[in-house]
């Protein structure tokens, strides 16, 4: 049965410039396609352009080349995008990594969950904006009493569920969730990827997956895209990048993965990847699915760490 391509990006590259002549590259040619129904996970480490990434696919960064199709809509094209911006706007949220700076310290709770509704003039399903809030917010953990409070008067983990909750209400239909789960305690971390499994599985959403916990990738993730230095050296399903990694910058990251055996985690090798002829080389196809960044007289980059 063939997979129905929900984002498809070509050759993306995104630049900063920082100066008339300074210009960092922060993503880098970057190609990848995420199927409709699919959890994409994005792994790599801090500055590597994951972040840029997700931005450029919510049109919140134009991108330098490249081109990135939403629903086969050509979402960099401006006339596109004005075109088919109510559905654009409405079927694709974003959570961001920081809670503090993504809600509107001004309003209550209530408020910034049903913000989207009413700005897109969406009825909502259960009769009132509050009624929805309550709903959402009980999705996330969360009680109402939570409702008519501030942000500055939740903790970090609680305002990170109220930007979830926030993204939910609009029942989106693609959901890029940079690094939702890093500030949450573990026992709510654990619950919101079970919730994102369950949108996954019972509503047929699509997910965008950027973390820096690979072992919690693994658990969530169909497929995995491994980004270094705003390249993609790897692409593959999750269970075959984890079981069988060819690069080795994913080498180096899955042997950083804690063990949870004192005697095993004593013995475990970190592995160290020196970047040495990293860049030289283009994502090819090894095995079904299976993608690794090689160089052009063959072999992979970085295949000795």
């Amino acid at each position: 049965m063939r997979k129905e391509i929900l984002v498809d990006v070509k050759n993306l590259t995104h630049q900063f410039h920082l100066t008339k002549k300074a210009v960092i590259r922060a993503v880098d040619d970057v190609s990848f396609q995420i199927f409709k129904g699919e959890i994409f996970g994005l792994v790599g480490e801090s500055g590597s352009g994951k972040s840029t990434v997700a931005r450029c696919l919510m049109n919140i960064y134009e991108p330098s080349a490249g081109s990135i199709q939403y629903r086969g809509i050509d979402i960099c094209d401006k006339r596109e995008f004005q075109k088919n911006k109510q559905m654009l706007q409405t079927r694709r949220q974003i959570i961001f990594q920081d809670s503090t700076s993504s809600l509107n310290q001004r309003m209550k709770v209530a408020d910034i969950i049903s913000e989207p509704m009413k700005i897109h003039h969406i009825t909502p399903p259960r009769g009132s904006y509050r009624k929805e809030a309550e709903f959402q917010m009980k999705y996330v953990g969360l009680d109402e009493s939570f409702l008519d409070r501030y942000p500055s008067e939740m903790s970090g983990g609680q305002r990170q569920r109220v930007a979830i909750a926030r993204a939910l209400s609009m029942e989106p239909e693609f959901l890029v969730a940079d690094e939702p789960i890093a500030s949450l305690d573990v026992s709510i971390q654990a619950q919101v990827i079970n919730l994102f499994r369950h949108l996954q599985q019972e509503h047929g959403f699509t997910f965008l997956f950027i973390a820096h916990d690979l072992a919690m990738v693994e658990y969530l993730c169909d497929r995995v895209g491994v980004m270094y230095h705003g390249r993609m050296v790897e692409l593959a399903p999750a269970k075959e990048l984890f079981s069988n990694p060819l690069h080795g910058y994913t080498k180096t990251l899955l042997s950083a993965i804690p063990i949870p055996d004192p005697v095993r985690e004593r013995k475990r090798k970190l592995l160290v990847y020196d970047g040495a002829d990293f860049g030289k080389g283009e994502l090819k196809e090894v095995s079904p699915d299976h993608f690794v960044l090689q160089r052009s007289e063959g072999g992979y980059t970085g295949e000795k760490a």
